[in-house]
């Protein structure tokens, strides 16, 4: 049976919030495979979170879409937003080996755990939008 959650995400401080509310009461319920709910968790708590503090501006008209399908085994996350411009497929790999915790800087794992964990990653850019699909 497939499963679909579409949302739009306004630039304001509770955005993540009440998009995981909204998760938690419409889309999850539906779903009975743990470990989806686990990844869309992940993956929508990185992007979101990334996007309300480096890729939106004070704009309040500044959008963002979000669409999950679960089919079976495929998962698919879509995001597209009008924010900076920003691939996160070309971002570095952080140095995870030869630094002890307290001398890695907070920060730079959120694409990369999000990337790693998703099968297929695509990225375009459709002026003015982002276009990430997982």
């Amino acid at each position: 049976m497939r499963h679909f959650f579409s949302y739009e995400i306004r630039n304001q401080p509770s955005a993540l919030q009440q998009l995981t509310q909204k998760l938690e009461s419409t889309f999850f319920p539906e779903i009975s495979v743990p470990d989806i709910r686990t990844t869309v968790l992940l993956v929508v708590d990185e992007l979101v979170s990334n996007l309300l503090k480096h890729g939106f501006g004070s704009a309040p008209d500044q959008r963002s879409y979000l669409t999950i399908a679960f089919d079976d085994d495929l998962l698919e996350i879509q995001l597209k937003d009008n924010g900076c411009r920003f691939n996160p497929l070309n971002q570095p790999e952080p140095e995870l080996l030869g630094r002890g915790l307290q001398d890695r800087p907070v920060g730079g794992l959120g694409v990369y755990l999000v990337l790693k964990t998703m099968d297929e990653t695509h990225y375009e850019w459709i002026a003015p939008w982002n276009c990430l699909r997982l």
